[in-house]
């Protein structure tokens, strides 16, 4: 894959993990059929938490887990669309092509194509990332050091169907 250029960023705050809920249904309810979602952050940073609310957003009523011993989960959606969960914790750092094709990765990013019908939410997606589309939207989750519920959420676009997405979200 070719180099990513950032094409919109935006810092939103959470102070609470129902907060990171509301965040990720606005994106949910923005989001469209093709898109990657590469969610960084440690442990307990509320990657599962922002997917939940994407999950929302999108209109799918299933109790949405993390899958990080299945290490895919879907859902269906509205629309006909489907959220594909992935969490990519368990693989090496810096995975192959051979370690993500266990899972199927390149044919669900393939279906997740603008004629696609999947949006692709991917934990611990630096450890995937050369495998990873150009038009991806990246959200860096850090827990905040003065408060243990509250978290910054940093959106970085590269693409114009990421960058769509960002421009529906700032106020």
């Amino acid at each position: 894959m070719s180099s990513h250029n950032v094409s919109a960023s935006l810092t939103l705050h959470s102070d609470s993990q129902a907060a990171t809920q509301r965040i990720g249904a606005a994106i949910g309810r923005v989001v469209n059929a093709g898109q990657v979602i590469a969610l960084r952050g440690e442990l307990g940073a509320g990657k599962t938490t922002l997917v939940q609310g994407i999950a929302a957003g999108m209109g799918v009523e299933a109790r949405v887990t993390s899958p990080t011993f299945i290490l895919v989960n879907e859902y269906t959606a509205t629309e006909g669309r489907r959220l594909v969960h992935i969490d990519a914790y368990r693989l090496a750092e810096d995975a192959t092509l051979a370690d993500a094709a266990t899972f199927g990765l390149a044919d669900l990013l393939v279906e997740a194509g603008m004629d696609g019908v999947n949006v692709v939410a991917i934990e611990w997606a630096e450890r995937v990332a050369t495998l990873l589309p150009d038009d991806i939207l990246t959200i860096a989750i850090t827990p905040c050091a003065d408060d243990p519920d509250a978290r910054t959420l940093q959106l970085t676009a590269t693409g114009a169907h990421s960058a769509a997405i960002i421009a529906q979200l700032a106020p």
